[in-house]
């Protein structure tokens, strides 16, 4: 009997395009940056404090944009950033199919700002019951608190719960708790393993 009441998605690299890859680099007005140096706070210790909520945005951005010498200020950065936000296609009809049977919940690792900026930008807002960004539960994947966290969040039990996210490390952490996991790699591969799932 399918017991499968929700539905956890990760956000970038799931239900938006990672942002800061065009290998052409950016123009900002007149400035332009290079694509490796805008992505790469990414790489940072301090991204890691940013996602678990130890950290502002600004002390993030900031920090980084000084230390790398970028003529940007943290709002223009956070412009080129929203901007850089794609929708991953096909994730908006998926996501009206399966809120008329399930619960949706975002659960991602990200700090307060750029959450903000990519759930803006997925176009999938007005089918979620929950969103549970690590920078609230102080803990980020695929640390099994972040998870056990989660479900105490949005109430459910881990047998109750698909996960879905596109690094496997991820997906099976969220396995060895009880749920159905599934690694993202496109939406129409995701729409083929539910069906395989009987659960679409």
């Amino acid at each position: 009997m399918n017991t499968i009441k929700w539905f956890l998605f990760d956000v970038g690299g799931v239900i938006v395009h990672l942002a800061m890859k065009n290998p052409e680099g950016y123009m900002f007005k007149t400035r332009f940056f290079d694509q490796k140096d805008l992505e790469g706070f990414f790489f940072t210790k301090e991204y890691i404090d940013y996602m678990r909520g130890d950290i502002s945005h600004e002390q993030l951005i900031g920090r980084y944009l000084a230390k790398k010498k970028l003529d940007l200020s943290v709002a223009e950065f956070d412009e080129l950033f929203k901007k850089d936000i794609t929708p991953m296609k096909g994730m908006v009809s998926l996501f009206e199919k399966l809120e008329k049977k399930y619960k949706i919940a975002l659960a991602t690792n990200e700090g307060k700002m750029l959450a903000k900026y990519k759930i803006e930008g997925s176009g999938v807002v007005q089918y979620l019951s929950k969103i549970v960004p690590s920078y609230l539960l102080r803990e980020i994947k695929p640390s099994p608190a972040f998870y056990k966290k989660t479900l105490k969040r949005i109430g459910a039990t881990a047998n109750e719960c698909v996960f879905i996210d596109d690094k496997l490390e991820n997906v099976k952490a969220a396995q060895s708790l009880g749920m159905t996991g599934i690694v993202f790699t496109n939406t129409l591969q995701l729409e083929k393993d539910l069906h395989a799932l009987q659960l679409l």
